[in-house]
């Protein structure tokens, strides 16, 4: 396997003549360098006065880097690493600050994303095109959030109609016969806000398995296909009252190999469908106490396929989801802010592995926090109580059930020695409760416990805001997989896990160019076999830069990570180089290019799975101003 290390040299040709290609006055498509973020604290505040890591990607960014998934779109983001086994649609791992998969919430529009009954996250190939701000927070926040938030939290904003009501959309193509195509339409009319929106993406793919290291496996292409529609509506009640009813509805078809085949002509396939109704009211009681009610239930399907018949075991899942949250924001003064609220999430979830059985998962939150400025001084305190309660109903088998309750909380403090220049701490305990699946297989099972602590810096200036921070986490009760007799296996509380490291993040507009930059070095353990955790890296990191000159503008990308354990043997590291550009063709459309893995460099995410080569893209976006 090839390996390159970080190697500037190409991209700054490629940008010396994307550069001298246009030779016009520059009106630079800078960057917002601070802006307003609500995730850290559930407050707005600005970036730089975060206590906690927050990252922002806004839509100029999203469409700017013309990244094909939100896997891809994160990857470079401080504290985010992701395995894929496959192509798009394939089993998807995110591994926020070193953590498990299953130890990071997705929230979109502020309400929590449904997962499966092992706790994995469905929600991972939401369409770009849907998208119109990220905020990524990394690190321990169930005092915020609650269970399950140890790694962190990746809050999604879907696009809300504004302005006059237009039409919108794009269309791609390009290598191994990719498309990708959404329009829309939304806006704002009278005391009405809406926008709806529809896509499609293809792909013809690749092999998802490496056949030299997995010989049974189908050496085809594996494709993928989707749809999605979504629709909001919003009706001002009155200057101070709002009720609204969101819909997100995709289904999509991936191909994929099987290591274990029995022949390699076998075909297989993962058919998912997902659907969520949502319903809000935000009142505002006074000018200083705002008030929102959600109230969603949304519904996961995904199948099995196998030569076009579905698995008799384990070849059909289905899970629904009803969700109430109560949250709250009380301006105490010009320097204290308070939040408190409530959440409330039942799940159930039935799996055909050739007799059905069903799990039920309720879980409760009750939280509270402040954010107090006293001069140069911020305090920022947030508590929360979750209770969580599975049982697991088996034909034939005696119920089973477990009930997990904790206690979290997050201190913050924050010191600014000069407008500029300023300090950070935080102190923080969470957990996660077992999943439904967990406990059908041992109900004794305790939740995972876990400390963590952040010490930073940041400086921030009109064109320049960079931060570093220090962080150490230590996971106790870690639930971990144990094999036993033949196929059959069951989970313990026995693990412990632990990682510390450095975080730095940059983001400058700086004589014309803009820059993003971050570099993280870390050592993601377990505390038990004292080996690194599987498909972590120990260093990563990502350098964005672009510039516009007048209807031009062009970029070039490098992400470099080091090398990864995985299945006991080691995925080499990697760098890849990725260039884009764009022309304006009016104040309407633009035309787009991206060059993605543009020296072919060949690397692993997961062990025996292949990855995209080298591959070329134009877009057509009319989005009219």
């Amino acid at each position: 396997m090839k390996n390159r290390t970080f190697r500037a040299r190409p991209a700054v040709h490629a940008l010396s003549i994307l550069s001298l290609a246009v030779s016009v006055s520059v009106q630079a498509q800078t960057i917002e360098i601070n802006p307003v973020v609500i995730t850290g604290a559930r407050i707005e505040q600005p970036l730089s006065q975060a206590l906690t890591s927050v990252s922002v990607i806004t839509r100029q960014e999203i469409e700017k880097s013309q990244s094909p998934t939100l896997a891809d779109l994160l990857q470079g983001e401080a504290g985010f690493e992701f395995g894929r086994n496959g192509g798009p649609g394939t089993t998807t791992s995110f591994f926020l600050r070193g953590q498990n998969s299953i130890n990071a919430v997705v929230l979109i529009d502020g309400v929590r994303s449904q997962v499966d009954s092992l706790g994995s996250l469905q929600v991972l190939d939401v369409p770009l095109s849907q998208i119109e701000r990220i905020e990524l927070l990394r690190g321990n926040a169930s005092a915020l959030y609650g269970d399950a938030a140890i790694g962190g939290v990746i809050s999604i904003t879907t696009r809300h109609g504004k302005g006059t009501p237009a039409a919108y959309g794009s269309v791609s193509y390009g290598s191994r016969n990719s498309v990708d195509a959404s329009v829309g339409y939304g806006g704002k009319s009278e005391d009405y806000r809406f926008n709806v929106q529809a896509g499609i993406k293809k792909t013809d793919g690749f092999s998802a398995i490496n056949t030299q290291q997995q010989p049974t496996a189908n050496p085809d292409r594996d494709g993928y296909s989707g749809e999605f529609m979504s629709a909001r509506v919003e009706k001002m009640l009155s200057p101070d009252a709002t009720v609204g009813v969101r819909w997100l509805g995709d289904r999509s078809t991936a191909e994929t190999d099987n290591a274990w085949a029995s022949s390699p002509l076998d075909i297989q396939e993962f058919k998912k469908r997902n659907n969520t109704l949502g319903v809000f009211w935000r009142q505002a009681f006074t000018s200083d106490w705002v008030s929102q009610l959600d109230v969603s239930t949304s519904s996961l399907t995904y199948e099995d396929i196998e030569n076009g018949k579905r698995l008799s075991s384990y070849g059909l899942f289905e899970g629904r989801q009803n969700l109430g949250r109560w949250f709250n924001t009380w301006q105490a003064g010009t320097d204290t802010a308070v939040t408190f609220g409530a959440d409330v999430t039942r799940d159930n979830f039935k799996v055909d592995q050739g007799n059905a059985y069903d799990m039920k998962r309720d879980a409760t939150g009750i939280f509270a926090g402040v954010t107090q400025k006293l001069g140069a001084l911020t305090i920022q305190m947030n508590v929360r109580h979750d209770d969580v309660r599975v049982e697991n109903r088996e034909p034939g088998m005696p119920n089973s059930s477990n009930r997990s309750d904790a206690d979290t909380g997050l201190l913050g403090l924050s010191y600014a020695i000069t407008p500029a220049w300023s300090v950070t701490g935080t102190v923080s305990n969470g957990f996660r409760a077992p999943t439904a699946s967990e406990v059908s297989k041992n109900p004794q099972l305790r939740p995972e416990t876990h400390q963590s602590s952040e010490i930073g810096t940041s400086y921030a200036i009109d064109n320049l805001l960079a931060r570093v921070v220090y962080f150490d986490t230590n996971t106790k009760d870690a639930i971990v997989y144990k094999r036993l007799q033949g196929w059959d296996y069951t989970y313990e509380s026995v693990g412990r896990v632990s990682n510390r490291g450095l975080e730095a993040t940059l983001r400058s507009n700086w004589r014309g160019y803009t820059i993003k930059a971050s570099v993280v070095s870390q050592d993601p353990m377990n505390e038990v076999t004292q080996k690194s955790m599987e498909r972590r890296a120990k260093n990563y990191g990502s350098l964005d830069i672009s510039r516009s000159l007048g209807l031009y503008e062009a970029g070039a990308r490098l992400y470099a990570s080091g090398e990864r354990p995985d299945s006991l043997r080691t995925l080499a590291g990697y760098s890849l180089w990725s260039f884009y550009a764009s022309r304006k063709i009016d104040d309407n459309w633009t035309a787009r290019l991206r060059l993605e893995n543009a020296f072919d460099k060949q690397y692993q995410l997961a062990y025996g799975y292949n990855t995209p080569g080298r591959g070329l893209f134009a877009t057509l976006q009319y989005s009219p101003k």
